[in-house]
């Protein structure tokens, strides 16, 4: 039986901190990539066909970024087609939420005639999957993704072919402190606020742009001053927070990503040439995608 290499990816981290990532194949031919450098290992014999394998699917996907990059631009009458990946986040207290600001997110997106938000639930094998050399999905839920990257827009490029800008947010806190006074004493309060980081690129030509935006809505509130007679003392607070009180943070955050969009729209193919350009080249992507990738870009 052969194993998919989905199932056999797995990133370690050995001795040395060195990030090391195998991947084994069905032929006993695996492929390991330490620190960025990749070696293989097995019978000599297989492995040049492995390597052969993968130079050819290398070239390929030169000759199609070329295409794409080489296409007739996209005209002024056309929208660009933007899907929201996320937020993810690292904090418990936030992952609640995240549907939450997704939509909201979303929302903000709307009403513009040259932005046309396409649903995650249309991408989202090809956003969740992974290329060779990446970390495995099955580690996706403890390390949520936090930026874009290359092989990513690839995907979505040459999977989906419906999607031209991929933003993904996240979610983190700051706290944020200010002094605070009045006739019974000064102090200092802090809260706890969510931040907002997005990361944008086009699929066609990779550049990753980042932004952030910092919410008003806490969680919690901690007090430490001192009274007019000299008293010292401190308290906190603990609420529940209000998604509400961060929409003006994700209205600017989209406004941002509207301007992005539309600024990388004029190095953008036009929707047509995508189009030709995606089925001239799946066959050549088939040869090396997973099972279920085939039978997805096959309809």
């Amino acid at each position: 039986m052969r194993l998919s290499p989905f199932l056999l990816a797995a990133p370690l981290v050995l001795g040395g901190c060195a990030s090391v990532q195998k991947t084994c194949y069905g032929d006993g031919v695996c492929r390991v990539e330490r620190d960025g450098v990749v070696s293989w290992e097995g019978p000599p014999d297989k492995v040049a066909a492995r390597q052969g394998v993968a130079q050819s699917a290398a070239d390929a996907q030169k000759r199609a970024d070329d295409a794409y990059l080489q296409a007739p631009k996209r005209p002024a009458t056309e929208p660009v087609r933007v899907v929201v990946i996320g937020p993810g986040t690292g904090v418990p207290d936030l992952a609640p939420l995240a549907d939450t600001y997704r939509q909201m997110l979303e929302q903000a997106l709307q009403g513009n005639p040259r932005i046309q938000v396409v649903p995650y639930s249309q991408v989202k094998l090809f956003a969740e999957a992974r290329s060779e050399g990446e970390s495995s999905s099955m580690f996706a839920k403890d390390q949520p993704r936090a930026a874009v990257d290359l092989p990513l827009t690839r995907r979505l490029r040459d999977g989906s072919g419906e999607v031209d800008v991929v933003v993904v947010a996240h979610l983190s806190t700051k706290k944020v402190s200010g002094f605070v006074g009045g006739k019974g004493g000064v102090g200092v309060a802090e809260v706890n606020n969510v931040v907002f980081d997005l990361s944008l690129s086009s699929v066609y030509r990779f550049e990753e742009l980042r932004h952030s935006e910092v919410g008003k809505s806490s969680d919690s509130l901690a007090v430490a001053g001192i009274d007019k007679k000299g008293k010292s003392g401190s308290g906190q607070l603990k609420g529940k927070r209000n998604p509400e009180s961060d929409r003006a943070a994700l209205v600017s955050a989209a406004t941002w990503v509207k301007a992005s969009s539309a600024q990388l729209a004029g190095d953008m193919p036009s929707i047509a040439a995508a189009r030709d350009i995606r089925q001239k080249n799946t066959a050549t992507a088939l040869q090396s995608a997973p099972e279920w990738m085939k039978k997805l870009m096959a309809k």
